[in-house]
């Protein structure tokens, strides 16, 4: 008997030389992050509809004066298994995938010049290799698509964004291709315009307001806040009480976002099906993204990411924007320099208390 530990190999090129080194030194407890603006990153996977998130990486770069990273998982060299026997040969694959990184590395600092654009490529399970970029850089936001996907690296497929998603303590956008313009069009990406935010009555699901206030503050957009309440285990006394309640304290709220400086507007919705009711919800308001919280748990809403959250990432036809809940050693004041105290002070609020009072 023996054991092995599994070493994930992580390539920078340098595409001036065409040479890459790899960094075998293994992958271990976060890093801090380089001192300078924090970047933005935007996944690759060799297809036309991930690469549709680059406008979306590039707007948001170029607003914040953040470097742009693009990341793109490329094949593996061919493996042998213990007695020495070649499993697979991917060098043409690999070859291909490499020189289809820098072109499209080229095209976006000739499209962006303005932009410090650099790139990460990597060898390895993907979303571990994504959520380990992540440590490493800490960046401001991660942008990766849903179903964009290709042969060769098959990195962003439903069950990778999700495994990202769980592991990751960034705050990921996880955009739908088909809401967005090709890239090269031309064509501005149109997000941040109005946003919906699902709120459960906990502060950990409020922790997405600062990315979301931020987002909606840079494109001149709106919030809309939204609860969805399940009143069928309450008596008709009890649950008419907590929907006036709810429905307050999502106005105070709306309010503080408008005196900082966003329009913002508060929705109610009574319902058993969360999901749908979040989903139908950006419909009636014509939302181009939804922001939420994942592995959070409310009393009132149950968000808990693999049940609500990824439901509504799932059947979204429009952009989701995640965060992590953030726990009590984290400073928000520290991820949101350029966001106001009063937003960051309703990020730690939970809607109403007493929620679990007798029904």
């Amino acid at each position: 008997f023996f054991s092995s530990r599994r070493r994930h190999t992580r390539f920078k090129c340098d595409w001036s030389s065409d040479v890459c080194s790899s960094d075998l030194s293994g992958r271990g407890a976060a890093t801090e992050a380089p001192v300078g603006p924090r970047p933005v990153i935007v996944t690759l996977d060799g297809s036309d509809l991930a690469a549709r998130a680059i406008g979306v990486g590039i707007d948001i770069a170029r607003r914040r004066h953040a470097p742009l990273v693009l990341v793109r998982a490329i094949p593996p060299d061919s493996r042998l298994d213990m007695y020495g026997i070649v499993l697979g040969e991917h060098s043409a694959e690999r070859e291909a995938a490499i020189e289809e990184y820098r072109a499209t590395l080229e095209h976006v600092r000739r499209t962006a010049p303005d932009l410090d654009v650099q790139a990460e490529s990597l060898e390895g399970h993907p979303a571990r290799e994504i959520v380990d970029v992540q440590r490493r850089l800490g960046p401001q936001l991660t942008i990766m698509t849903s179903h964009g996907r290709s042969a060769v690296a098959r990195m962003l497929r439903g069950s990778v964004t999700e495994a990202v998603l769980r592991g990751t303590d960034s705050a990921t956008l996880v955009t739908w291709p088909w809401a967005l313009p090709e890239e090269g069009s031309g064509t501005p990406p149109s997000i941040g315009k109005r946003v919906l935010v699902p709120l459960d009555g906990s502060s950990r699901t409020a922790r997405v307001l600062p990315e979301a206030f931020r987002l909606v503050r840079e494109h001149g957009g709106e919030l809309v806040l939204l609860t969805v309440l399940d009143l069928q285990a309450f008596r008709p006394s009890r649950a008419k009480i907590l929907e006036q309640t709810i429905h307050q304290a999502i106005e105070d709220r709306a309010s503080i976002l408008r005196a900082a400086g966003v329009p913002a507007t508060g929705a109610l919705v009574v319902a058993q099906d969360v999901p749908e009711a979040i989903l139908t919800t950006a419909d009636q308001y014509a939302c181009d993204m939804i922001a939420m919280t994942t592995h959070a748990r409310g009393r009132i809403g149950r968000f808990v990411f693999g049940s609500v959250a990824n439901h509504v990432a799932a059947r979204a036809e429009r952009p989701v924007l995640f965060t992590p809940p953030h726990e009590d050693d984290v400073t928000l004041s520290h991820l949101y320099p350029d966001v106001p105290d009063a937003i960051l002070d309703l990020a730690n609020l939970p809607h109403v208390a007493g929620d679990e009072e007798s029904r």
